[in-house]
C-alpha cells in the first residue's frame, strides 16, 4: 500500500542533478569574500528579475572532485540576507544540535519504535493520513519521539504526487493539485507528479490550510519541505520553470506557513543559496526556517556546489547568532553493508560541521551504522 510513496527525497535529488547540468552557468557561488549581486527581494537563478532574463551576478561553475574523494571543499558561496529586524523564534522550533538523525518513508510495522526513539534525535517520516491507514499513526509518532527526539513530516512543497489524496480529492474550498492547472509548471520527469508554482493562490491555501493541518494534527514536530529547489528554477529550466514571481511566491508560502504554525519547525530541502537574500513581510528568509538538507553531497563523491551551499546557509544562520540550526546532508549508498562508503562520507560531513545519514535510496528502512553510537 505504502510503496506509491517510497523515496520522495531520491526524486528530489534526481531533480538536484539535472538542474546542477542545466543550470551551472545560473548560479551564484562566489569565493569567501567576493560580492554577489543581489537583486530587490529575491535573487533568482537562471533568469530571476522581471521580464526573466538572466541574473546580472557573475556565475562560478560546480566543480566535483575525482569519483571517489570526500574531500571537503573550501571557500563556502557567501551572500548577504536583508538587514530586517529579528522575529520572535518560538522555543518549541528549536532542533537538536548536530543531531544523529534518519529519513524513513515505510510504515511503522518495518521498525522497533523504541530503538529508533532511543539512537536518533531527529527523525523525518512520511505522516500523511491519505485515505486508509496511514503510515504512522499519532500514537506511534508519539513513541518516537519518546526520548525527546524532533520527528519532522515529509511534506512535498515545490510539486505534487499524483498518489497523494489531494491531487484529486479535497473538501469544499480547495482546488486539488489536480485540478489546478493553473498552477502545474511541467510534468516531473520521471516521476507520476507535477512541478506546482507556489506563487499560485489555490496552490498556497491547498498546502498552508489543508495538507500542512494533516500533517501538524499526527502530532509531528514540523515539516521537510521537498522540492524547494523550485525557487532556483528560474524561466530556462525545461522542468518547472519558476520566474521571479513563482520564486518570491515560494518565499512567501514558507512565510504563511511560518503564520500558521509558529511552534513547528520547518527544514527545506535543497535551498538554493539565493534565497538567503530573500525577504517575506519583512522578515528575512533566513529567520522564517530552522534548518536545510541537501542529498548526495558526499556519495558517490564530493559535490563542491552542495557543500558550499549548506556552509552558506551554516554561516548565515551563525551570523544570525543561531548556533542551533540544523545543517544535514543525506547520502545514499547501495546497500547497509556498504560500511567502508558510509563511514567516509559520514566523516567528511562530520568534520564540516554538517548533520550526516546515510541511507539506501529507497529510504524504506534504517541503516544501523556502528558508528551511529559514536555521536550523543
Amino acid at each position: 500500500m505504502f510503496q506509491l510513496f517510497l523515496g520522495p527525497l531520491r526524486r528530489a535529488a534526481r531533480a538536484w542533478l539535472a538542474i546542477e547540468l542545466r543550470c551551472a552557468v545560473c548560479r551564484t557561488l562566489r569565493r569567501r569574500g567576493a560580492v554577489v549581486a543581489v537583486a530587490a527581494g529575491l535573487l533568482a537563478a537562471c533568469g530571476g528579475g522581471s521580464g526573466g532574463g538572466t541574473s546580472g551576478a557573475a556565475t562560478v561553475a560546480a566543480t566535483t572532485p575525482a569519483a571517489g574523494s570526500t574531500a571537503t571543499p573550501t571557500n563556502p558561496a557567501t551572500t548577504t540576507p536583508p538587514a530586517t529586524p529579528a522575529p520572535v523564534i518560538a522555543a518549541a522550533r528549536a532542533l537538536p544540535v548536530a543531531p544523529v538523525w534518519t529519513v524513513y518513508y515505510g510504515d511503522a510495522s518495518g521498525l522497533t519504535l523504541s530503538q529508533v526513539a532511543s539512537t536518533f534525535k531527529l527523525i523525518v517520516i512520511d505522516a500523511d493520513p491519505g485515505t486508509g491507514t496511514p503510515a504512522f499513526s499519532a500514537a506511534q509518532i508519539a513513541a518516537l519521539k519518546a526520548n525527546g527526539a524532533k520527528v519532522l513530516s515529509y511534506l512535498n512543497f515545490g510539486a505534487c504526487e499524483k498518489s497523494r489524496s489531494y491531487w484529486g480529492t479535497v473538501p469544499s474550498g480547495f482546488v486539488s493539485c489536480g485540478a489546478n492547472t493553473a498552477a502545474q509548471l511541467g510534468k516531473y520527469s520521471g516521476f507520476p507528479e507535477y512541478w506546482m508554482n507556489p506563487a499560485n493562490a489555490d496552490y498556497q491555501n491547498l498546502i498552508v490550510n489543508y495538507v500542512a493541518p494533516r500533517l501538524a494534527a499526527t502530532g509531528v514536530d514540523g515539516f521537510m519541505l521537498d522540492n524547494f529547489e523550485i525557487v532556483g528554477h528560474g524561466t530556462n529550466t525545461s522542468g518547472g520553470p519558476c520566474d521571479a514571481t513563482c520564486a518570491q511566491g515560494g518565499l512567501d508560502l514558507v512565510k504563511q506557513l511560518r503564520d500558521r504554525f509558529p511552534n513547528l519547525a520547518l527544514v527545506p530541502n535543497a535551498a538554493p543559496v539565493q534565497s538567503i537574500a530573500g525577504s517575506s513581510g519583512g522578515v528575512a528568509f533566513p529567520w522564517l526556517i530552522d534548518g536545510v538538507l541537501v542529498e548526495q553531497a558526499y556519495l558517490p563523491s564530493v559535490s563542491t556546489s552542495l557543500v558550499q551551499q549548506l556552509q552558506s546557509w551554516q554561516s548565515t544562520e551563525q551570523n544570525f547568532g543561531r548556533s542551533g540550526f540544523f545543517v544535514g546532508s543525506l547520502d545514499y549508498v547501495s546497500s547497509c553493508t556498504a560500511t567502508s562508503s558510509a563511514q567516509t562520507a559520514w566523516t567528511a560531513a562530520r568534520q564540516a560541521g554538517f548533520s550526516p545519514s546515510i541511507s539506501t535510496e529507497a529510504l524504506d528502512s534504517i541503516c544501523w551504522w556502528s558508528f551511529l553510537t559514536s555521536v550523543s
